[in-house]
């Protein structure tokens, strides 16, 4: 239960020498959830075919490093080596499917039910800090001083105020919306309809406040595959609420300020990304920076991976090469040119914001082959056995919710410190094992 808690704060102040990971409170509770699972009796069961494709893949990662040693040994950015990367991002890799083993255990051992208390206590804790939060914003004095004492330990490394952008325990908005797509699924696998419903009126309210392109699209989706699951065996249910919301949409574009709304917003998203239009405060600006910058990022990914196809550029080298691969166009970003300065050292390291991208640079395609040969197996099965009448469904209804969420996100962020992708699998792996039959009814 602490351990799906834990997964909530991601921006603490940074006490081991283990690079991005080194934020996240999930990793200063393993040490002690590992001794408690050492302390339990039976012995450690390793998932035969997931074992195989986690080993495939770490050799993927070897090849990919020793096939590129003369660059990554030589490399040198932003004060950074390319062994450091490759040591650091290898802690990051190697964490995720040693996370995913430890969460097989426990659930096979009975700890189902913990791990969906857990997120349910999650959903708690980050609607509870949401409130102060939204207090600091309307500058009311005792919601305002406590949330900045709780953003002493929270948000220990970031200080920046985002108003009117919800953020949470994370670190930024998007981040934030990134913990929910794992802490709603599973807050929603035990209890009653109330509890249910709760919890999806509780994420829809965050999920405004966030204000994340990213969150509105893959919760959404994730919204989706809930109603499904809890109503798949109404699907005259289904087929009515549907009308019923086609009949109300039809209705409200019949009123023309809200069809010249409508039709506003849809082209400001298509045209610049955001709803709102042109927000680049940029003096002469006709687009928005953010999206150029993300633009070259990922177009410098895939010509990375076109030049090294099979085993890509090497771990963690991503950054080194982005100099390399961008266009000259995509200069007039002011981030472009500060990510592909080396002298500027404090504007961060150049981000592929896409998964899939990095993984096909860093990797090759063998490499992103078998990262998805570990994911979409295991959500194909949990979405063909998911439902909301029972805990093996509801969980099975959750595993499908947060992978879809994982490979949607992977359009978005270039991380590997998603902790609920990597717990969904293990649970995924122990659902395959585990007789239906056997797993509890919803309390």
């Amino acid at each position: 239960m602490v351990l799906v808690v834990a997964t909530i704060f991601n921006d603490l102040m940074p006490l081991l020498p283990a690079g991005e990971l080194s934020k996240d409170g999930f990793v200063y509770v393993l040490p002690f959830a590992f001794l408690y699972f050492l302390r339990q009796p039976g012995s450690f069961a390793v998932p035969t075919v997931f074992f195989g494709i986690t080993l495939a893949f770490l050799l993927v990662i070897v090849l990919g490093v020793a096939l590129n040693f003369e660059e990554i040994s030589t490399a040198w950015y932003k004060n950074r080596t390319g062994m450091s990367r490759v040591i650091t991002q290898g802690m990051a890799v190697a964490f995720g499917p040693l996370v995913t083993l430890m969460f097989y255990n426990f659930a096979i051992r009975g700890g189902l039910p913990q791990i969906s208390r857990g997120a349910w206590m999650g959903l708690l804790l980050m609607t509870g800090i949401a409130v102060f939060e939204v207090g600091s914003w309307m500058g009311i004095p005792g919601l305002s001083g406590i949330y900045k004492a709780m953003s002493m330990v929270i948000h220990a490394e970031t200080h920046e105020f985002y108003a009117t952008r919800l953020r949470m325990a994370a670190f930024e908005a998007s981040w934030a919306a990134v913990m929910l797509t794992f802490i709603f699924p599973f807050a929603i696998t035990l209890g009653g309809p109330r509890r249910v419903a709760l919890a999806a009126g509780l994420v829809l309210v965050l999920m405004l406040l966030l204000q994340s392109r990213t969150a509105m699209l893959v919760i959404g989706v994730q919204f989706v595959l809930f109603l499904l699951g809890f109503f798949r065996h109404r699907k005259d249910w289904l087929v009515h609420a549907a009308t019923v919301a086609g009949l109300a949409a039809l209705t409200m574009m019949m009123i023309p300020s809200v069809q010249s709304s409508v039709i506003e917003k849809s082209s400001n998203l298509i045209l610049y990304g955001s709803m709102d239009g042109l927000i680049d405060p940029t003096p002469g600006a006709e687009e928005n920076v953010s999206n150029v910058t993300r633009l070259a990022a990922i177009r410098a990914g895939l010509s990375m991976f076109e030049d090294r196809p099979l085993l890509g550029v090497g771990l963690g080298q991503y950054g080194f090469n982005y100099p390399y691969h961008i266009r000259a166009e995509d200069l007039r970003s002011w981030e472009v040119r500060n990510y592909a300065t080396g002298a500027d050292i404090g504007h961060g390291w150049p981000p592929a914001y896409s998964l899939h991208v990095r993984l096909l640079a860093e990797t090759g395609l063998l490499g992103y082959l078998l990262w998805l040969a570990m994911i979409v197996p295991l959500l194909l099965r949990s979405l063909l056995h998911s439902t909301g009448t029972t805990h093996a469904g509801r969980l099975h209804l959750a595993v499908a919710m947060t992978l879809t969420g994982w490979l949607m996100l992977g359009a978005s962020i270039d991380s590997f410190r998603f902790f609920g992708g990597w717990i969904a699998l293990g649970v995924g792996l122990a659902l395959w094992r585990t007789p239906r039959q056997r797993t509890a009814q919803p309390a």
